[in-house]
């Protein structure tokens, strides 16, 4: 029976943890959006500085994620196309031997 091909999009290359990530940025830009309307004009600068945030954690996030998307690839091809490696033969390894030493006081 042959498998079903996977999508490769790029959601579904992309670990859950990080697609969970950028739901909670997307709730966190919503309530602040709600939160800028019923604040005052003092409290501007705040909202502002909060929306700078979060802009620079999506553009983190894509960049995270685009990171991990290439490094998951790479694993993938390297764990496909390995190559065989020849069987080495072991030489006996030289053994030491060992002497025990008494001390004066087992005497």
């Amino acid at each position: 029976m042959p498998q079903a091909k996977r999508s490769t999009t790029a959601a579904a290359r992309r670990p859950r943890a990080l697609s969970r990530l950028e739901k909670s940025i997307d709730a966190a830009q919503a309530a602040l959006k709600d939160l800028r309307t019923e604040l005052g004009r003092g409290r501007r600068d705040l909202v502002k500085d909060l929306d700078k945030t979060l802009t620079d954690a999506r553009k983190n996030l894509r960049s995270l994620s685009s990171t991990v998307a290439k490094d998951i690839e790479k694993l993938q091809k390297a764990a496909t196309t390995r190559k065989p490696t020849p069987a080495r033969r072991r030489r006996p390894s030289a053994r030491k031997k060992t002497t025990t030493t008494r001390s004066a006081r087992s005497r």
